[in-house]
């Protein structure tokens, strides 16, 4: 197990040996150059495969090596980590509760120096968020990997978003039990429908940034039927979000696309209900994004929307089981547009009545029993 509580760099480093482990974690984060990462993939390629050849005694020595070096850089790389425990440790607690990989550490610290016992919800597949990124794949994965491999058997609830990211979490960790599925949905609310104007309003909302497939779904609108608009909401950096206004503007579409500001989350689903149609097309490029199942999806579903999303297996699961909305494959702009093209007044009425009645059993007031009874067995196996 790695040892996370915060001790002075191993005796056996020397301090630029010390400096060199923690730059390469924090390589990604800093925006290495593309020349860099190359160098740096091409020195881990090198270095795996003398790993490989050497003795299997000598490759234990390495590995245990490599544990106490991670266990001592976490509290470096990550340091707010140290005032996330401070604040914690002066609240009494029965179970300390870990919402993805960069708190485990602190949540197993906090059941070990103060008792109760551990739990871990990740939203993500940790180890291939970011997989298409060369310097996270080579820099950071590592270090991912020995926190969450070390202390995820630590936990007797281990809970995560989707069917697909427990299995990928039970295989690859080799855990005895899968972990729970928890669905990320909203409490339960009901919505005003949406008043009818004659166009069909369609809404993307969440983070607006690179990799979520905002470039096709503005360039499809240039094949949309006339009758639809679209609105992006969420948050975005400056440099970005220009470049999407630009993009719309150069398609000559400002007077059917529009960039507006988030709102809080607790008016996320009233402002959501004011549209007809929720769309989300995600690039497979990884299996952290093939088995994604965002709130977006419930939240699109808890206001009353059709939906219309990727064909991955976890979105096109709720799509088909419940009936709301449709799916397409590719992330095409005409792919795209071919999909939103098949909704009109009547099937958007049809799929609404279908969302309202989903969000019924798609809301935090029935999922969090899940949870709750697995935490409240195992707090008292812990006692008992």
């Amino acid at each position: 197990m790695l040892d996370y509580s915060n001790k002075k760099a191993p005796a056996d480093l020397s301090a630029h040996e010390n400096r060199a482990v923690v730059e390469s974690r924090c390589g990604a984060a800093r925006g290495d150059r593309t020349t860099e990462v190359s160098a740096q993939r091409s020195f881990l390629q090198r270095a795996y495969a003398v790993a490989a050849a050497l003795p299997q005694a000598v490759r234990r020595s390495f590995g245990a090596l490599s544990i106490k070096i991670v266990g001592w850089a976490y509290w470096k790389v990550l340091p707010q980590s140290e005032n996330i425990y401070s604040l914690a440790a002066k609240e009494p607690a029965d179970v300390w509760l870990a919402n993805d990989w960069y708190v485990i550490p602190v949540a197993a610290r906090l059941a070990r120096e103060h008792g109760g016992i551990v739990g871990y919800d990740t939203h993500e597949f940790a180890l291939n968020e970011y997989s298409h990124n060369l310097a996270w794949k080579f820099l950071k994965r590592p270090f991912v990997s020995r926190i969450e491999k070390s202390l995820i058997q630590t936990a007797p609830v281990c809970s995560t978003v989707s069917q697909g990211i427990a299995d990928a979490l039970q295989g690859v960790y080799d855990l005895n039990e899968c972990p729970l599925v928890v669905r990320n949905v909203p409490n339960y609310q009901q919505v005003q429908p949406a008043e009818r104007s004659g166009r069909l309003r369609v809404l993307y909302h969440g983070i607006v940034a690179p990799g979520r497939g905002l470039e096709a779904c503005i360039d499809s609108v240039l094949n949309w039927r006339e009758e639809f608009t679209l609105t992006i909401r969420g948050p975005a950096k400056d440099p970005y979000h220009k470049a999407l206004v630009a993009r719309i503007e150069g398609l000559g579409l400002s007077d059917r696309v529009r960039m507006v500001p988030p709102v809080p989350m607790t008016d996320l689903v009233n402002e959501a209900a004011a549209f007809d149609i929720g769309l989300f097309a995600l690039p497979d490029h990884s299996m952290h994004n093939h088995f994604a199942l965002p709130n977006k999806i419930f939240e699109y579903i808890m206001a009353g929307l059709a939906v219309c999303v990727s064909d991955l297996p976890e979105m096109e699961n709720i799509v088909d089981t419940y009936g709301v909305g449709t799916t397409f494959h590719g992330m095409e702009p005409e792919t795209i547009a071919a999909a939103i093209n098949k909704f009109d007044e009547e099937k958007v009425n049809f799929f609404r009545e279908k969302s309202l009645t989903a969000a019924q059993e798609l809301c935090w007031e029935k999922e969090a029993k899940i949870m709750v009874n697995a935490y409240s067995n195992a707090v008292s196996k812990a006692r008992a």
